[in-house]
């Protein structure tokens, strides 16, 4: 009955959190910090745009209120310049439609394989990457390839050896000491000291993380570098890094480089130490002794940095501190340290690291794989076939002794036999002209030679984003909300440009009279000094520079003219104290 009552008062307190971040994350989108005309721009959206200029949450968070007020006036002034634009019909524009189209066919698959491939996968890799691991490993070199069926049998045997020993209660580091081909084992025994998600191949990775401290793995894991047999030494959650400061106190050494006098800078050092414990302020002695030129001065700020960045020694001690706490004395190769954490940035959430995420994922091994599998599943899904006929005859207009750079397309085929088809799909089609183009910006088989199984290859991956819009489009990713919310983005990305171009840098009239008299009276701008004389270049020589700065300063003129007759016909209101509330958790 007790445990009920517990649970309950549990679910109750977790049901107040939940709110809490609900309420507070909605709030953001109801509180409007400004308003044009009939539009309203939300706390939430103002974060988004503001975030995406800085890239970074630190330096929003540590934004004074001016700049927050000065990025609000250029959104403003944004905003301003896309509603004229939209309600004059602009957005109807051939060149904008062009550029749309264009845009649209690419953007269209890469956010069907974001929302196919990529974020179900980097959700995983995410939860993965709040925990840093520690582990160590014994190689058994067998090459990806190439290798013998004698070479497999001894490398397993030597793995299957291994673990016998582990099994028989041999420690680990001097079975890895004797078998590892990985030559630092001799030395650390095996250790990889930590990582966390995203810095290995995916087969030693999933192995790791599913794992228990202490654990070994009872069959060797086959990665591109051969056989692995992993021990997991540690798993905790792990911060984003930390900042830190640093008293270094330097190895003397001779001129050939051999540490002299060990005992005299050990006793510097620990007098320091003893300096800090009793209560003097650490940047004020790191400025007075410390001997790191790049942060003495600073008061021994290295500022932030992530796991493995600084060596060893250093980075397992800094990584243990707590906020503030400061450490005994720390050996490396360069002297002893004292260090003492000043910030730790937690790991941050999910929605914040989203993009770089993304960006990691799609470098890895794994992205490739798994968007080749799609891939191919789309194809067979919208029935695409290469016709023999089209193949047959690419084929035999080129040369399969020469490689395909080699191939002067233009000669070997006419602009009437560019619309000859090779491949066909549910929905479409490709023909020749859609080989050319993608062989202008894919440069993968430019080495092959042009034979018959280059040129299928070739067709095939001039039909891969054609095939892919197709299935979008099946998968109605016109209607997703947040397609559209990133095409409407890319439209006033277009329409605010366009204005800019139709109502102000088109109607700049820069004069050569103009530049004649900016120069004259600004002539000082000009002055340099050779041999000893101070000189001035010429008209001429600065004609063009000249030009730009007029141009930039009626440019400045005229937008603000501008920007003041949409303010009367679309009323601006805005509320800057809200201001106070953006990027808090």
């Amino acid at each position: 009955m007790q445990k009920k009552k517990n649970f309950i008062k549990i679910l109750s307190f977790l049901s107040i959190i939940f709110l809490v971040v609900v309420v507070a994350c909605s709030s953001k989108k109801k509180q409007v910090v400004a308003e044009v005309g009939d539009e309203k721009i939300y706390l939430d959206d103002y974060e988004k745009q503001y975030m995406k200029t800085v890239n970074n949450l630190d330096s929003a968070k540590n934004s004074d209120m001016e700049q927050r007020k000065e990025f609000l006036d250029l959104l403003v002034k944004f905003r301003l310049k896309v509603k004229d634009a939209r309600d004059r019909g602009l957005l109807e524009s051939e060149d904008i439609q062009k550029d749309l189209k264009q845009y649209q066919e690419n953007f269209l698959t890469s956010f069907l394989i974001d929302k196919e491939i990529v974020e179900p996968e980097i959700k995983e890799l995410y939860d993965k990457k709040e925990y840093e691991v520690r582990a160590s490993h014994i190689l058994i070199n067998l090459p990806q390839s190439g290798y013998s069926p004698e070479d497999s049998i001894k490398a397993f045997q030597k793995a299957a050896d291994a673990i016998k020993k582990l099994n028989d209660g041999v420690a680990f580091e001097e079975v890895a000491a004797e078998f590892s081909d990985d030559m630092s084992a001799k030395q650390n025994g095996g250790d990889l000291y930590y990582f966390t998600a995203g810095m290995t191949v995916p087969e030693f990775e999933d192995a790791i993380f599913k794992m228990n401290k202490g654990e070994y793995t009872k069959e060797p894991i086959r990665t591109q570098f051969g056989l692995h047999i992993v021990k997991l030494t540690d798993k905790k959650k792990r911060n984003e890094g930390i900042k830190a400061s640093h008293i270094l106190i330097q190895d003397k050494k001779d001129s050939l480089g051999v540490v002299i006098d060990s005992l005299g800078t050990y006793e510097k050092a620990k007098e320091v130490l003893a300096r800090i414990k009793n209560g003097e302020d650490f940047s004020k002695v790191a400025i007075e002794v410390s001997e790191d030129p790049g942060s003495a001065q600073k008061g021994g700020d290295l500022g932030f940095f992530d796991r493995r960045r600084m060596v060893q020694p250093f980075d397992s001690v800094a990584f243990s501190l707590k906020e503030g706490e400061i450490s005994d004395l720390v050996r490396t190769p360069f002297g002893w340290h004292i260090i003492k954490v000043t910030d730790i940035k937690p790991y941050s959430s999910f929605d914040k690291q989203k993009e770089s995420l993304k960006s990691e994922f799609k470098k890895g091994p794994v992205f490739k794989a798994d968007y080749t599998k799609f891939l191919e599943k789309s194809k067979k899904e919208m029935d695409f076939r290469i016709s023999e006929e089209g193949l047959s005859f690419l084929v035999s207009k080129f040369d399969s002794s020469k490689p395909v750079s080699a191939l002067n397309i233009d000669s070997l085929i006419s602009q009437d036999e560019r619309s000859k088809i090779v491949a066909s799909f549910k929905g479409g089609e490709i023909k020749i002209s859609d080989v050319i183009t993608y062989l202008s910006v894919n440069r993968e088989s430019s080495g092959s030679l042009a034979n018959q199984a280059t040129i299928t290859k070739i067709i095939n991956g001039a039909a891969d984003i054609p095939v892919l819009y197709q299935v979008a489009l099946k998968e109605n990713i016109e209607n997703d909300p947040e397609y559209i919310a990133q095409m409407t983005e890319y439209e006033n990305g277009l329409l605010s440009f366009k204005v800019d171009q139709e109502e102000l840098w088109r109607k700049i009239k820069i004069t050569q009279e103009d530049m004649q008299k900016y120069y004259e009276a600004n002539s000082g701008k000009y002055a340099f000094t050779d041999s000893g004389k101070v000189k001035t270049k010429d008209f001429e020589e600065v004609k063009s520079e000249i030009s730009n700065t007029l141009q930039q300063e009626k440019f400045t003129e005229m937008e603000k003219a501008y920007v003041d007759n949409l303010r009367s016909k679309y009323p601006v209101k805005v509320n800057e104290t809200i201001l106070i509330e953006a990027f808090k958790e």
